[in-house]
C-alpha cells in the first residue's frame, strides 16, 4: 500500500522511477506492483504504471457535518460520512470512484495529535474528541477528572482503536478562553515560546553595523485597530507643489532578530501571527511584538523606511529605500480617522487634519489608477465579537471597514510594490507574493450563475481582471452581492509565496512583495534581510547571494503552508464564536440565501452573515444533483434550489462543540397523486 502513495495526483511511472524512489529491490518492487495490477488498483500500459480510471489517491478533509472531500488537483470528490469507514481529518486515502465514493484503504495517518475531553460515567472513562473521529481512544494513563481537556498524542493505531498518552493537560472545559484554546491545539499551532526565546527576548540587542538617518521635520502619525499593540508601520506625506513625497516606515524587526536565533527558530515555525476572537497568537514574543519593535508614539524606533516622490496623478517619479530613526508623533486609530474623513469630527490638531486630508486624496488618486489597471475590489464578510469576562458570546456584528482602512492598504500596497520592482529590476533574490489566473472551469460555472441574474457578461476566453471588475462593479448593491462576491474568490488560485514572479492577479500588479508587517509576517522580516543584504550592507554579496537565492523558496513553501493552516484555524474560531451566538435561537426562523450547493445539502447564510447546513436527509422530498449547474432539484415536487436563491429556513440543531448549525429548509408541499376510482358498468 505504501507504493499506492505515489500515485497522488494521477501520476505514471516508470518501473525504473519507482526503483528509484522506493529503493526497493527489483523483485520485491515486482511483487508489489504485479500484486497490485491484480487486484485492479494500478494499470500497466506503454511501460506507465498509473492508478486505474475507477481510483483516486488523496488527502480527506473531513467536514463537521460529517462527510468529507478527497482533496485533487482539479475537482474535490465528494463522500458521505457512511463511505469513510474507519478514515480520519487528514488521513491520505486510496478511494473507489463510482455513484457513491467509497474510501477502500487508509494509506497514510497523519493525526498526530487530538484534543480531547474527559467524561466519567461511574467507573468508565471516556475521551471526546473535539472534531470527527471514528475510532475509540485508549489512554494508557489512569488518574483522570471528569471535565478535563487533554492534549492526547496517538501512539498507534489498533483497528478500530486509537491508542494514545497524555502530552498536556490543557484546563478544565469550564476554563475562561478555553473552547478557543482547545482549538489552537487541535490545531497543533504554536501556542507558547520556549523559555530560551523567552529569555533571549528579554536580553536582546540589536544587531545594527550600518548608519541610519534620523527622520526629522516629518509628521509621522501610526492608524491602526483601537486595541492593536502590534504597530510595525507609520506614514508621513509632504506636498512639494503639486507632487507627492509619500514615506512608509515599517518596523525594523530583522535589527532585534538574528539568524539562527531561538526567536528567528520560532517565528519561522509559526510564519504569521493568528488572530482570534479574543485572543492574538503573535509570531514573536510580545517584547518585541508590543515593545522593541512596535512604533509606539513618542518613542524613538528603528525601521526600514520607503520614501516615494509621485506626480499629481500618482505616478511615481522616485523613491529611496534606507534605514532610519522614527519617533512617530501621533498613534491615531480607524473609528477617528473615518469620523473626521465622514462627519467631519476633529482630530488631535489642524496640522493633522490637514494632512489626513492629503492623505486621503492621494490614496483615493491611488486607488483609482489601480481600479484603472484592473484591480479586484472582492468583499468578504468579518465578524467582530463582544465577549464577556469569561469569554461568552453576547453580540456579533458584521466587521465593517472605512476609509482610514483603505487609506492604509493603498499606501501599504504601493510601498510593497516599490520594494518588489527595485529587487526585482536589479535580477535580485526576493520573496514574492503571487496570484494565479482563475480556473476557467470555475469562473465559467459562477459567470453563468451571474448571467441567471440578467447581467451581461462577456465570453469567458475574453476575461481580463478589468472585465471582471466590469461584472464586479454590476453587482454592486444587489442582494446577492456578498454571495457572488464569495463564489468569485473560490473561483480565484489562493494567492501564495514563491521564489519566482509570476505576478499578482488580483492586484493587477506585475511585482508584489509583503514588505509592511514584518512583526506579524515572516516573509516580510525575510525581505528586510534581503534589503540589507544586497542594498544596504553588500559587504557578502556573492555569499548572501548563494544562499538567499535557495532560501526563499524554503521559506515560501513553509509561510504559504503555515498562512492557510493560519487562516483554517481563524475559520474554526469564527464557527465556534457563531454557534455559541446561535445556541440560544432553536426553532426560530430565518430569511437566507443559498451559498453553496453540495450532494450533503444546502448551506445557507444568514442576514447576519452567519451559514450553516440544511442537510439533504432532513429533507422532504428526494432531490437529485447537478453537479455542473449546482442544483438540487425535488424527484416529485420539481422544486428546484441554486446558489443565490432566497429561502427560509428554520434552525433546527445547534452543536457547539463540532461548531455546526443545522436548519431545515421550507419546502414546497409534495405533490399528492390523486387516484379516482373507475366507474362501474352497468349490468347487461
Amino acid at each position: 500500500m505504501i507504493l499506492l502513495k505515489l500515485f497522488k495526483d494521477s501520476k505514471a511511472y516508470r518501473f525504473d522511477e519507482l526503483l528509484e524512489i522506493t529503493q526497493m529491490d527489483v523483485i520485491s518492487l515486482t511483487e508489489a506492483l504485479d500484486q497490485l495490477v491484480s487486484q485492479k488498483r494500478l494499470d500497466y500500459k506503454n511501460d506507465l504504471y498509473q492508478l486505474r480510471p475507477n481510483y483516486r489517491v488523496g488527502f480527506l478533509d473531513v467536514k463537521n457535518q460529517g462527510f468529507a472531500f478527497l482533496l485533487q488537483e482539479k475537482d474535490d470528490l465528494f463522500i458521505y460520512e457512511e463511505d469513510l469507514g474507519l478514515s480520519l481529518d487528514g488521513d491520505l486515502v486510496l478511494v473507489h470512484v463510482g455513484v457513491k465514493n467509497k474510501v477502500v484503504d487508509v494509506l497514510e495517518r497523519t493525526v498526530k495529535q487530538i484534543v480531547v475531553h474527559v467524561k466519567k460515567v461511574n467507573q468508565t472513562v471516556m475521551f471526546l474528541p473535539i472534531k470527527p473521529f471514528r475510532l475509540q481512544i485508549e489512554v494508557e494513563e489512569k488518574d483522570f477528572i471528569g471535565g478535563e481537556v487533554l492534549l492526547i498524542e496517538i501512539q498507534s493505531y489498533e483497528g478500530k482503536k486509537a491508542i494514545g498518552q497524555i502530552v498536556q493537560r490543557l484546563g478544565f472545559e469550564t476554563d475562561p478562553g478555553m473552547d478557543i484554546l482547545e482549538l489552537v491545539y487541535e490545531a497543533n499551532w504554536p501556542y507558547e515560546f520556549s523559555q530560551e526565546t523567552l529569555k533571549e527576548a528579554d536580553e536582546i540587542e540589536s544587531i545594527d553595523t550600518m548608519p541610519r538617518r534620523v527622520v526629522e521635520n516629518e509628521l509621522i502619525v501610526t492608524i491602526d485597530g483601537k486595541d492593536a499593540k502590534d504597530l510595525d508601520d507609520a506614514i508621513s506625506l509632504k506636498k512639494d507643489g503639486t507632487d507627492y513625497i509619500l514615506a512608509v516606515h515599517i518596523a525594523d524587526v530583522s535589527a532585534y532578530v538574528r539568524p539562527n536565533s531561538f526567536m528567528e527558530k520560532e517565528a519561522f515555525e509559526r510564519t504569521t501571527s493568528v488572530y482570534l476572537a479574543d485572543r492574538v497568537i503573535p509570531m514573536l514574543p510580545r517584547r518585541l511584538s508590543n515593545d522593541l519593535c512596535s512604533l509606539n508614539a513618542d518613542t524613538l524606533k528603528k525601521c526600514l523606511s520607503v520614501t516615494m516622490r509621485l506626480d499629481a496623478y500618482g505616478n511615481p517619479i522616485s523613491h529611496q529605500i534606507e534605514q532610519t530613526w522614527v519617533k512617530v508623533n501621533y498613534r491615531l486609530n480607524y473609528d477617528e480617522v473615518n469620523d473626521f474623513l465622514d462627519n467631519g469630527y476633529s482630530l488631535v490638531n489642524k496640522e493633522v487634519e490637514q494632512t489626513i486630508k492629503d492623505m486621503y486624496q492621494l490614496s483615493y488618486i491611488l486607488e483609482e489608477k489601480r481600479v484603472d489597471r484592473g484591480a479586484l475590489n472582492f468583499k468578504s464578510l468579518e465578524f467582530k465579537y463582544e465577549t464577556d469576562e469569561m469569554g461568552h458570546i453576547i453580540d456579533i456584528h458584521p466587521y465593517v471597514t472605512g476609509k482610514g482602512q483603505a487609506l492604509i492598504e493603498s499606501f501599504m500596497v504601493l510601498a510593497n510594490e516599490t520594494v518588489s520592482l527595485h529587487l526585482s529590476s536589479l535580477e535580485l533574490p526576493c520573496i514574492y507574493r503571487v496570484h494565479d489566473k482563475p480556473d476557467p472551469d470555475k469562473l465559467i460555472q459562477v459567470m453563468q450563475m451571474v448571467k441567471e441574474l440578467g447581467l451581461k457578461i462577456p465570453k469567458v476566453n475574453h476575461i481580463t481582471p478589468k472585465t471582471l471588475q466590469n461584472i464586479l462593479n454590476k453587482l454592486e448593491g444587489h442582494p446577492l452581492e456578498l454571495v457572488f462576491h464569495t463564489l468569485f474568490l473560490r473561483s480565484m488560485q489562493k494567492a501564495e509565496y514563491s521564489g519566482k514572479n509570476i505576478g499578482h492577479y488580483g492586484l493587477a500588479s506585475k511585482f508584489y512583495s509583503h514588505f509592511t508587517s514584518p512583526i506579524r509576517r515572516y516573509p516580510d522580516l525575510l525581505l528586510h534581510r534581503l534589503i540589507k543584504a544586497f542594498l544596504i550592507d553588500t559587504t557578502d554579496f556573492d555569499k548572501n547571494y548563494q544562499y538567499y537565492e535557495a532560501y526563499v523558496n524554503v521559506a515560501s513553501e513553509r509561510c504559504s503552508v503555515m498562512e492557510r493552516k493560519a487562516d483554517e484555524l481563524e475559520r474554526e474560531t469564527d464557527k465556534l464564536k457563531t454557534t455559541q451566538f446561535m445556541a440560544n435561537k432553536v426553532n426560530q426562523s430565518f430569511k437566507a440565501v443559498i451559498s453553496s450547493v453540495t450532494k450533503a445539502g444546502l448551506f445557507v447564510r444568514l442576514e447576519n452573515g452567519i451559514e450553516g447546513l440544511c442537510p439533504m436527509r432532513m429533507m422532504n422530498d428526494y432531490y437529485y444533483f447537478d453537479e455542473k449547474a449546482l442544483t438540487l432539484k425535488g424527484k416529485d415536487t420539481k422544486q428546484l434550489f441554486k446558489i443565490g436563491q432566497e429561502v427560509e429556513v428554520k434552525l433546527k440543531d445547534v452543536d457547539v462543540k463540532l461548531r455546526q448549525l443545522t436548519f431545515i429548509v421550507k419546502e414546497e408541499k409534495k405533490y399528492e397523486r390523486k387516484y379516482s376510482r373507475p366507474k362501474q358498468k352497468g349490468k347487461a
